[in-house]
């Protein structure tokens, strides 16, 4: 893990620092795209009902629920609404916004392997942290191999967008407003330092959240509703403050799902494996073991670990030694029958077989 990592910083530093071998930036091409998805036409309307499709035979592929698979078919029409509503600026939307795209952002993910940790199967947190580390890796794989840029691009620069290139400083956009409210410029002189201006697809900040509405929903029913909430405050937040387009989120859903996709194999065997006992308990079962408070969240096992262990070495070992009576039942038997070939061999000696004419006449 270490020399993966280690291999894709070098990267990603060999990139940044020389720009000859960077590719060129399209400013207009992803502003196109995102009104040519999401619009009403009938090409628009089509794209919108695939990717719902999709969606939909992704969710079945994995979890073989109908009605849960449903669900994977709103997000095209979700993105939709809530960019029809994004357009409305006021102070307290501001900060609405704010929390969520400058404050929760960068916590959620920590919050939630400390969540998977206390009450997920063990071994979960490892799988979310993979998960989370390869989706973050193809986005910025896919910010450094086509640049495009984000809507506060338009904003600061007005049409016709004049062509982007990697000395542009970065701009905070809609972040400058609640500076402006924290009588601060922590986002402005952040998002000017930025190295990577022009990565507006995928938004990884729609990937965050997505994949922590996966791990949590799969192990709390509570917590598909809370973080299905704070996929949306996402997503509205992210095109509230110009940061990303609706491509740019759908994108880091699609980002998020592939990854997640890639473990989800791993998931089932650790939920057997907890289910059964055999790989003991998780973190609030551990802090509070020999308590009432033990199994408050999750009942104890039918079965532990070592007993179930045990019987399927008693039943393995019975079935042994239905076996070796077979076999030796079988031996006995061929024996004999060798056994009776042989005096019947010993009978027949000395006798001359012929072999009959068979044009003679009888």
């Amino acid at each position: 893990m270490e020399g993966v990592v280690r291999l894709f910083l070098h990267v990603y530093r060999t990139l940044l620092n020389s720009p000859s071998i960077r590719p060129a930036i399209d400013v207009n091409y992803l502003e196109n795209l995102d009104k040519e998805v999401f619009g009403l036409s009938f090409s628009g309307l089509a794209i919108q009902f695939t990717c719902s499709v999709i969606g939909v035979l992704w969710m079945y592929a994995l979890t073989h629920r109908a009605k849960l698979s449903l669900l994977a078919a709103l997000p095209p029409l979700l993105l939709n609404i809530l960019y029809s509503l994004s357009h409305n600026l006021c102070e307290a939307l501001d900060v609405f916004t704010w929390l969520s795209y400058g404050v929760i952002h960068f916590i959620s993910p920590f919050l939630a392997a400390f969540w998977l940790w206390l009450f997920a199967p063990p071994g979960a947190v490892s799988v979310f942290a993979w998960s989370f580390g390869i989706q973050n890796c193809l986005g910025i794989l896919t910010h450094l191999s086509f640049p495009s840029a984000a809507p506060w691009y338009g904003d600061q620069y007005g049409y016709p967008l004049p062509p982007g290139n990697y000395s542009m400083p970065g701009s905070a956009a809609g972040l400058v407003r609640v500076d402006k409210v924290l009588g601060t410029h922590i986002y402005a002189n952040a998002f000017k330092a930025s190295p990577l201006v022009f990565g507006a697809f995928p938004s990884l900040h729609g990937a965050f959240s997505c994949c922590c509405f996966f791990f949590i929903g799969r192990y709390s029913r509570k917590g598909v509703f809370l973080l299905g909430f704070y996929v949306l405050w996402q997503w509205f937040s992210t095109m509230y403050l110009r940061h990303h387009w609706r491509l740019d989120l759908l994108g880091g859903l699609a980002y998020s799902a592939f990854a997640f996709s890639l473990f989800y194999r791993g998931l089932q065997k650790i939920d057997r494996a907890y289910a059964t006992g055999v790989s003991g308990g998780n973190g609030w079962q551990r802090l509070w073991e020999g308590t009432r408070l033990q199994y408050w969240f999750d009942g104890k096992p039918e079965q532990r670990g070592y007993e179930m262990v045990l019987e399927e070495q008693r039943e393995r070992g019975d079935a042994d030694a239905d076996a070796d009576k077979e076999f030796a039942m079988e031996e006995r038997s061929w024996s004999s029958m060798e056994s009776r070939l042989e005096s019947e061999w010993v009978r027949d000696g000395g006798v001359t077989w012929t072999v009959k004419d068979p044009t003679a006449r009888v």
